[in-house]
């Protein structure tokens, strides 16, 4: 077996010594002899850009840590996408472009020391209103890992902490295997997520924990192929922003408007301790189909969503997500834009306990959202608005004592081609007459079956506008409503 130590190439690890040039040299000797494992032994290494090679496992054992390093010219600056329209630069703690068969694992640490690369804000925004980002980034930072056109990828058993910005960026690449990773990040870091995916394809990740200033784990399709192909089980999520956030176009890199698409991505046996969104969906320009979310416990202290389905110009379809336990201040909104196409969306066994707190879009979210970030604001109840075709069954909806007392429905649809609501049990909101249980305006087809009004229910049902068309009434127990729907 080719092993290289290195101690043996004069690394120092005592937390002062830049031992980039050696780390650097035992990488490329041990890929000379053809591959094998390059074995950072405990210590403290500081470390600019190490660029791994073919058939590379880089072993941290238990007390080592790679330290990034703050100085700007450690760091290789990479384009990536660079074969795309719009290439960026960026540097990477750990770098790679163009590999195949590299293993980064072991029970050691990468630390990124983010507080050197961020400038405390003046200023910090309420929750109700404003993104929960406390720091501003500096001129540059580094990723700690960015991988660009690999294939067959295995990080596992490390903690990655203190990232300034990702901390890992993964794209074009195939065959990537996330396990046992201990991601630690600053809670309140400008684009501290955890791992995002760029037009990557069969991903496997489990038996993760996450805690991030942004998003745990994001998967865009603005490289060059598609993303398809993912599984994501058994992981924890601690984050001020979301879980899982799964999106075309947006970047601000992207000048105009390109069509991409992902699909295939199953996601389940997963608990969230505190979030902003558990599950964010956004089209922009693009096709997402073919979701599964099963199998999840949900507690969020921030203001939010737990799901949120957007299009803007886009295409979503097949998104099932069943079994889910959720306590939030706000339950699930799935909006477009009128010529859009969401279709095939279903929420099953579904529990729902909602205690509302002061948001900027608690009632009514703008149509269109007048920026993405504005989900952190989305309404309290299930939203619903400019979709084709949504199913509901076995979902209920508890509210809570909150900080925000007022009248709303629990289920609010608009404009919507095909609803179909079976086993639902709930009420609204208050006890005013102004809200229904549900209300629909401009549904034009929808069943309602073996339901239940929870006491204090006002009036059940009440539709309205022209476009309305039926709506079949059937097995329903509506005891506790005074009224059962009205027009």
């Amino acid at each position: 077996m080719n092993y290289r130590d290195i101690r043996t190439f004069g690394a120092v690890g005592d937390g002062m010594t830049k031992d980039t040039a050696a780390i650097q040299a035992a990488i490329d000797d041990c890929a000379q002899a053809g591959g094998g494992t390059v074995y950072i032994p405990p210590g403290k290494y500081v470390t600019g850009t190490l660029r791994l090679q073919d058939h590379i496992t880089l072993w941290l054992e238990a007390g080592a840590v790679l330290q990034a390093s703050t100085d700007r010219e450690d760091y290789d600056f990479a384009e990536v996408y660079s074969t795309c329209k719009y290439p960026v630069v960026y540097p990477g703690l750990l770098y790679g472009s163009n590999l195949k068969n590299v293993t980064i694992t072991g029970t050691g640490c990468i630390d990124g020391q983010d507080l050197a690369f961020w400038a405390a804000k003046d200023t910090i925004g309420e929750g109700w209103n404003s993104t929960p980002s406390r720091y501003d980034p500096l001129e540059w930072r580094p990723m700690l890992i960015l991988l660009e056109a690999c294939s067959n990828i295995r990080i596992s058993g490390i903690e990655l902490c203190n990232s300034p910005v990702y901390s890992g960026w993964i794209i074009d690449c195939d065959r990537v295997n996330l396990q046992g990773l201990n991601i630690l990040n600053h809670f309140y870091g400008p684009n501290s997520d955890g791992f995002h995916f760029s037009s990557c394809r069969y991903v496997h990740i489990t038996s993760c924990h996450f805690r991030t200033g942004d998003d745990s784990i994001a998967i865009d399709s603005n490289g060059c192929q598609s993303s398809c192909h993912f599984t994501i089980s058994d992981c924890t999520f601690d984050t001020s922003v979301n879980a899982f956030r799964i999106y075309t176009g947006l970047d601000p890199w992207i000048k105009e408007a390109s069509y991409s698409s992902i699909s295939d991505i199953s996601i389940s046996n997963c608990s969230v301790f505190n979030a902003a969104g558990v599950l964010n969906v956004t089209a922009e320009h693009g096709q997402i189909e073919r979701i599964s979310v099963s199998n999840m416990t949900v507690r969020m202290e921030q203001e939010g969503t737990a799901i949120f389905l957007m299009s803007s110009n886009g295409t979503i379809r097949h998104v099932h997500l069943n079994h889910w336990l959720v306590h939030s201040n706000g339950a699930c909104t799935v909006i477009g834009l009128p010529d859009d196409c969401i279709e095939e969306v279903s929420l099953t066994h579904i529990q729902f306990e909602i205690a509302a707190k002061k948001k900027l879009y608690g009632l009514e979210i703008p149509e269109p959202i007048p920026s993405y970030a504005h989900h952190h604001f989305a309404p309290y109840g299930i939203y619903l608005r400019n979709v084709q075709t949504i199913r509901m069954d076995q979902v209920s909806l508890v509210w809570q004592d909150g900080e925000y007392d007022g009248s709303w429905s629990a289920i609010s649809c608009k404009r919507i081609k095909r609803l179909q609501i079976r086993g639902f049990t709930g009420r609204q909101a208050g006890n005013g007459d102004q809200a229904p249980a549900i209300a629909m305006v401009d549904v034009e087809s929808a069943s309602v079956s073996n339901c239940t009004a929870l006491p204090g229910t006002t009036v059940f049902l009440r539709t309205s506008g022209s476009e309305a068309g039926e709506v079949q009434l059937f097995d329903n127990d509506l005891r506790e409503a005074r009224e059962v729907s009205s027009i």
